[in-house]
């Protein structure tokens, strides 16, 4: 299990050259600053100083990268346990950017390792020690993931985080775009859980609309999603403009281009149930698409890609289609153990 927003960070600043201090904040708009230094970041706003302190809510932040957090965390880098022992270290040295920051990192290498329950442990301590930190909305985030990682199996687990995302954002006036999160994994969860589609084509449309300026990322991914929704309508037309607005604009998030590669491939792997060879090999590029492109998404649509991979390239039966079968297959049970694609998988062989 991969947790996407912390083990891109957490790669982003093994990268940085410690001694810059150059801190980097990621806006949901997809416009990256650089050459900032963060000073605070809590629930509300994130403040940063570039000749003179500015502040940015916190709802349209994506990702923090702070160059001393290689400094304080080396030796935890790729340890799960003695991060989490930094992190405590630094919460009590009052560096409480640092801590969050910490917490959740340790937490996403926990759900990395299939160690979920120090995962949600760690997640849960934050929560505790630091209520209003910046990065509380990444304790919901990474608990649905995970549980949405699971398929039907996780459904109602997912449902419970989102509504205490939900409850947690709108009690504490959380900024708009963190509450129109929590809407749409409500929505999410309940569509995982068997709710009705036609009742979840209707919420994703109300979550569309309150996203549009708040939080353009939970748009995209809400779009994504209608589209989805369109297809397995039957609605191939509809979906099809959803998905292409949403893999060949600029600025999108990799989660969502990742769902919209992955929904196109399905359009043509349809069409490819009647014997269409070329519209196989089609399904098959974006499928692969997925996993060339957008490594960093969420390990549900890497796993989800690699399966329908393997079933088109055995549609197409081109040149060395079992050798991208075998290859797909081995990167799914390899690295996706525990996905519901990799049981359907091995039930296929």
């Amino acid at each position: 299990m991969k947790s996407r927003l912390f083990a891109a960070t957490l790669s982003a600043l093994c990268a940085l050259p410690a001694a810059a201090q150059d801190d980097r904040v990621h806006l949901t708009n997809g416009t990256v600053v650089e050459g900032v230094r963060v000073t605070n970041w809590d629930i509300r706003s994130l403040t940063y100083s570039k000749g003179g302190n500015q502040t940015v809510p916190t709802d349209q932040v994506v990702k923090v990268e702070v160059a001393k957090f290689k400094d304080a965390y080396r030796r935890g880098l790729r340890d799960a346990d003695l991060m989490l022992t930094i992190a405590r270290d630094q919460l009590k040295e009052k560096n409480l950017l640092l801590a969050q920051l910490g917490f959740v990192g340790a937490s996403a290498q926990f759900f990395d390792s299939d160690r979920a329950p120090q995962a949600v442990s760690a997640l849960e301590e934050l929560q505790k020690a630091m209520p209003e930190a910046g990065v509380v909305p990444e304790v919901h985030r990474q608990k649905f993931e995970y549980y949405m990682g699971l398929g039907s199996k996780g459904a109602a687990n997912a449902k419970k985080v989102a509504e205490k995302y939900r409850q947690d954002a709108t009690g504490g006036a959380w900024p708009a775009g963190l509450v129109v999160e929590a809407e749409f994994f409500d929505a999410m969860a309940e569509r995982a859980g068997g709710g009705n589609p036609k009742d979840f084509q209707t919420k994703l449309r109300a979550v569309i609309g309150k996203a549009g300026s708040s939080n353009p990322v939970v748009a995209n991914r809400a779009n994504v999603q209608l589209a989805h929704s369109l297809r397995e309508a039957k609605d191939a037309d509809g979906a099809r403009r959803l998905y292409a607005d949403i893999a060949e604009r600029d600025g999108v998030d990799t989660n969502s281009r990742a769902g919209a590669l992955l929904g196109l491939g399905m359009l043509a792997l349809d069409q490819a149930g009647g014997g269409d060879k070329e519209a196989a090999r089609e399904a098959m590029t974006n499928f692969l698409r997925v996993r060339l492109e957008t490594k960093d998404a969420w390990p549900s649509l890497q796993a989800e890609a690699l399966y329908h991979a393997i079933l088109a390239a055995d549609k197409w039966r081109g040149n060395e289609y079992q050798s991208v079968m075998a290859r797909c297959r081995g990167v799914l049970f390899s690295e996706f153990p525990t996905s519901e694609w990799t049981e359907r998988a091995r039930a296929r062989r």
